[in-house]
């Protein structure tokens, strides 16, 4: 796996209020992106990988936060030495639509 989610969120409620996001999201993706492999990770994350080329893999995860905001997470592990990680808020939280957190993840991928 990518990433294993840092910062869990520790709260029972606004975990399943995540969770029922994140699961309308992946259906939205799995549409929107089918040349891609989704995997559900946790109640917060939906891990997002596709092959580069020969030689390297790129993935990307969106996860939600222990605040309730989503970010966008890449890192990038090639043979060489060319790898990186880096993460972006998308400046929406759990409370966003689903379509809108798709939207703006679409424009990072």
């Amino acid at each position: 796996n990518l990433l294993k989610n840092i910062t869990m969120i520790f709260d029972k409620q606004l975990r399943a209020k995540v969770k029922a996001k994140r699961d309308a999201i992946y259906d939205l993706l799995q549409g929107r992106l089918p040349d891609h492999k989704l995997t559900l990770i946790g109640d917060s994350e939906i891990q997002i990988t596709f092959n580069v080329s020969d030689y390297s893999i790129r993935t990307t995860a969106l996860e939600c936060n222990m605040y309730g905001d989503w970010q966008f997470i890449e890192c990038q592990d090639e043979s060489g030495s060319d790898n990186y990680y880096y993460d972006t808020s998308l400046n929406l939280n759990y409370t966003s639509n689903p379509k809108d957190v798709v939207n703006k993840l679409i424009k990072l991928i």
